[in-house]
Order: C-alpha cells, then structure tokens, then sequence
C-alpha cells in the first residue's frame, strides 16, 4: 500500500480530496494538520479508515515534520511515499504595524510548504516509479488584491517554489506543480466574502452574489471540483496503478478559478 501526505487536511479542500482519494486502492492517506479533532472526523469518513493516519502538526516546524516522516508511525519504507498536497495554509488581510499578520502568513503558507516538501523529498525520491509533489497556491497568485499583502506574496512565491523544485527534482522522478484555486466554498472563502459584506454593509448572500456576477462560469468552486484535479494529477499511484501514472506534467499551475483569471 502506497502513502499520500495531505497537509491541512481537516477541513474544505484537503477533507475533500482525502474522501476522494480513499476511493482508491492501495492507497494510504497521512492526514496532517494542527488541530487532531478535524483530522480524526475526517479519517472517520474515509472508505477503510483503519489504512489512514492522523498527525497533529505545524508545518512551520521543519525539524518536527522531518522526525515524523522518518518515524515508525509514518511507516514509509513498508509504504512508500508516492504523493504529497501540501495544501495547508491560512488567509486574511494584514496590515502594517504591531499587529501585522505578515510573518505569521509567509511562516504557515510560504515557509510550511517548503517545509513541507523538503522533508517529504528524500521519501518521494527514494520510492520506485514517479511520484508527485503538490501545492496550493491561489488565483491571487496571478493578480493582486488590496489590504492582503502577506496572502498573495505567499501564493505568488509558491509559485516560483515549484518552478525552482520542478527543475531540481523531475530528473529524479519528482513531478511539482500547484494548484492555483479561485473562490470555493470553505471557511477561509466565507471568512473574506463576509468580510468584504461587512465592509460595504450587505448581507453575506449578497456579497457572494456579488463576486460570482463577475465570475465567466457564474460561480464558485466546490471542495470537491479541486479534489477531483488533485485526483487526475496523482492517478497511478495507488499500489499495482504504474501503469496509469501521469509522467510528464511538472512545473505548471492549474488554474481553476471559474474563469476569474486567464492566461
């Protein structure tokens, strides 16, 4: 049986994608996240939920995360390292001063993802076949966004993260690429639409309105619509699914922002 990390995987995009993925055969998921009472609820709603592990951690602690992945409750030389979605982070806006978010957003989604895929990187390279590395970045990677300085150098430095990894790592086998989402139904996605509905004194239904009257396919994502992308990018790597895997693809961003960006 095969192992995929998946960080922040509590909650929205990374509890959808751990539902999906345990469809699979011969896959084992390691749950990551820094509160263990989501991840347990999670890994309850997993088909044959006894094969998944759960691990409360910070991703911005390098050396925890680097124990870990060697540990015996991680398991990787039984079960190979085959995939990572380093998919945690937070959002918000920042602001200059005492109380500027900025360090703490670059050290959870900028830092924990090189984190993240730095130590996972020794397991990926070491297991037969090729195997994928995964980021979320943001459709604010691609455009800027007022009053959320922190958030979108975060997402937009991902991006060159997986650039400089794709280069260094697809030679051994290492496929790197983000996923750059746009607005979707989670409770980060809630806190800002309420928070733009608040700053202009409308309810949270009309702001939402509001943002998906700009949006081409009229709009938000689903969990589950970005669950079914990290889905496609680590077909084959079940255990026996070689056969399938997707070799080539590394370096890139998928967009899928419900139209909010093209490029």
């Amino acid at each position: 049986m095969n192992s995929i990390l998946i960080t922040g995987a509590g909650s929205g995009i990374g509890a959808a994608t751990a539902r999906r993925l345990s469809q699979r055969v011969g896959v084992r998921l390691l749950l990551m996240g820094r509160r263990s009472e989501p991840l347990l609820a999670v890994k309850e709603s997993l088909r044959d939920s006894g094969n998944h592990v759960v691990v409360s951690l910070d991703v911005s602690d390098a050396e925890a995360l680097v124990e870990w992945m060697a540990s015996e409750e991680a398991n990787l030389r039984r079960h190979p390292l085959v995939g990572v979605f380093a998919n945690a982070g937070v959002g918000g806006p920042n602001s200059f001063g005492p109380d500027d978010r900025w360090e703490e957003i670059i050290r959870i989604n900028l830092t924990g993802t090189y984190n993240t895929l730095m130590a996972c990187h020794p397991h990926l390279k070491a297991s037969p076949g090729v195997t994928h590395a995964l980021v979320t970045s943001s459709v604010l990677a691609r455009f800027g966004v007022p009053g959320q300085t922190a958030y979108v150098a975060s997402k937009t430095g991902l991006l060159g993260l997986v650039r400089s990894l794709a280069v260094e790592w697809s030679p051994e086998g290492v496929m790197v690429n983000a996923l750059c989402p746009g607005w979707v139904e989670t409770e980060m996605a809630r806190n800002s639409i309420q928070a733009i509905a608040d700053a202009q004194g409308i309810t949270y239904m009309e702001s939402k309105a509001q943002q998906e009257a700009i949006l081409p396919a009229g709009r938000v994502s689903s969990p589950e619509e970005m669950a079914q992308w990290v889905d496609f990018l680590f077909s084959g790597l079940g255990e026996g699914e070689e056969e399938e895997r997707v070799e080539t693809f590394t370096g890139q961003a998928l967009d899928v922002n419900s139209g909010s960006w093209m490029g």
